[in-house]
C-alpha cells in the first residue's frame, strides 16, 4: 500500500565553503577522521531504527554538501541503509550536489550505489552572481558537472536556481534559465532568495552594501520562470518546483501531503507516524549519543487532530493543483469547507484561493502572496 511506503532523508552536514546566505546546520570541514566518525554515528542511527519490514520508496541525501566526501563514503551508506530497510525496486534516491565537488569516477560510484537522480545546486548563471552568494563555483564547473551526469549517465537531473538575488536583473534570470534549458534537466527547483537572520549577506543588505531587488522585480522574475519553463514542457507541480511529467520529487511531495519521513542525522527533522521529532543539531553531541548507543533525538511533538488538518491543508496548498476536499473527508472525517469556512471564504473572496471541482488551490494572486494564504492556517 502506497500509504505504508517510506521516504528517509539523510543529512550530510560539510561544506568546502559556507554560503553567504546560508543558515542551513551545515559547517566547513574537511577534517577525515570528524567525517568518519560522523558517518560512523550515522550508520549506528540507522541501525537503531532499522524496520525490516519497511518499504523505502524515496531516498534524499541532502546538506550540507554530500558530494564534498568521498563517493565510498555514500555508497556504504546506502548500503547500511537497504540491509536496514526494505527498498522499493524503482526507489527514487537523490543526492544532493555542488558543482566543482564532483568528478566521473565519483559519480559512477553514485551510480554503482544506486542513485538515479542528481540534483545540482547552480543558484545563477553569471560568476559575478555565484561570487556575491558565496558559492565555491563558477558558470565553467557546473557546465562541466552537467556533462559528467550525461556522460555517466544521468537521466533525472534537478537544478536549483534562486531569483531575487542583490544585482540581479529579470535578463539574467532569462539568461540562467535559457543556459540550463540548453543542458535538458528534467526537473527545476526556482526560489526566491530568502534573508536568512544573522547570515553574512544579509548584514550585508542591512548595511546597504548590497540591494535586493524590490517586491514587484521580484514577482516578474517569478512569472517570467514560470512562463519560460512551461514553454518549454514543464509542468509547475509546487510553488517552486517545475518538472517534465513523471519527473516530479517523490520525496518532496511526501513532505507536501504530510506522509512518512524519516529523517537521519544531525539536525535532521522527522514527520513519523503523527509525530514530528527532530535530531540534535550539534554534530558532536550527535556523535557522542551513538558512540553511546543512544538515539541522539530532541523536540518530539506528536501532532494533535487540529493540528494535522491545518498542516495537511497548508502544506499541501504548496502544490498546484491544491488540496482534494475528498481526500481531506476521509483522511479526518471532517470537512474543510466547514471547519475552515470563515478563513477559505476570506481568501476566495481577495481572490488567493479559488474552488476548482473537488479541489482548493491558490490563484496565481495567491502564488504572490503564498504565505499570507498558509497562515490563515495556522
Amino acid at each position: 500500500m502506497e500509504e505504508n511506503k517510506l521516504g528517509i532523508y539523510c543529512h550530510i552536514p560539510f561544506c568546502i565553503k559556507k554560503c553567504l546566505y546560508c543558515d542551513f546546520n551545515s559547517q566547513v570541514c574537511m577534517d577525515q577522521k570528524q567525517i568518519d566518525a560522523y558517518f560512523a554515528a550515522l550508520k549506528e542511527e540507522i541501525s537503531l531504527v532499522a524496520q525490516k519490514d519497511q518499504i523505502v520508496d524515496s531516498l534524499y541525501i541532502g546538506g550540507g554538501t554530500p558530494s564534498s566526501v568521498e563517493g565510498e563514503k555514500i555508497a556504504d551508506l546506502i548500503k547500511a541503509l537497504r540491509q536496514a530497510f526494505l527498498f522499493d525496486s524503482d526507489c527514487e534516491i537523490t543526492i544532493e550536489v555542488n558543482p566543482g565537488t564532483v568528478t566521473e569516477e565519483k559519480l559512477v560510484s553514485y551510480k554503482k550505489a544506486g542513485i538515479n537522480r542528481v540534483s545540482v545546486g547552480l543558484q545563477a548563471w553569471q560568476d559575478q552572481l555565484l561570487q556575491s552568494l558565496g558559492r565555491i563555483h563558477d558558470q565553467s564547473q557546473f557546465v562541466q558537472t552537467m556533462t559528467y551526469l550525461k556522460k555517466t549517465g544521468f537521466e533525472n537531473i534537478s537544478v536549483d536556481l534562486m531569483y531575487g538575488l542583490p544585482g540581479q536583473t529579470l535578463l539574467m534570470v532569462e539568461e540562467s534559465l535559457r543556459q540550463v534549458l540548453s543542458f535538458e534537466p528534467t526537473h527545476f527547483s526556482c526560489y526566491s532568495l530568502i534573508l536568512e537572520a544573522d547570515t553574512p549577506m544579509t548584514q550585508k543588505v542591512e548595511k546597504g552594501e548590497l540591494i535586493c531587488p524590490d517586491e514587484d522585480d521580484e514577482r516578474d522574475m517569478h512569472w517570467l520562470v514560470d512562463e519560460l519553463l512551461e514553454k518549454n514542457g514543464y509542468h509547475h507541480y509546487e510553488i517552486s518546483s517545475y518538472a517534465k511529467v513523471g519527473f516530479e520529487s517523490r520525496h518532496n511531495l511526501k513532505y507536501w501531503e504530510l506522509k512518512d519521513t524519516l529523517a537521519l542525522g544531525a539536525g535532521a527533522h522527522s514527520f513519523y507516524k503523527g509525530q514530528r521529532f527532530a535530531n540534535l543539531s550539534d554534530r558532536e553531541l550527535y556523535v557522542e549519543h551513538l558512540k553511546k548507543g543512544q538515539l541522539p533525538r530532541t523536540e518530539l511533538h506528536e501532532l494533535s487532530q487540529e493540528e494535522w488538518m491545518a498542516e495537511w491543508l497548508f502544506l499541501g496548498l504548496r502544490k498546484l493543483d491544491g488540496v482534494s476536499r475528498q481526500e481531506f473527508i476521509d483522511r479526518f472525517a471532517d470537512d474543510y469547507m466547514l471547519i475552515y469556512k470563515e478563513e477559505i471564504e476570506k481568501l476566495i473572496s481577495q481572490k488567493l484561493l479559488i474552488k476548482e471541482g473537488d479541489y482548493l488551490k491558490l490563484t496565481k494572486k495567491g502564488q504572490d502572496f503564498a504565505n499570507q494564504v498558509f497562515m490563515a492556517f495556522i
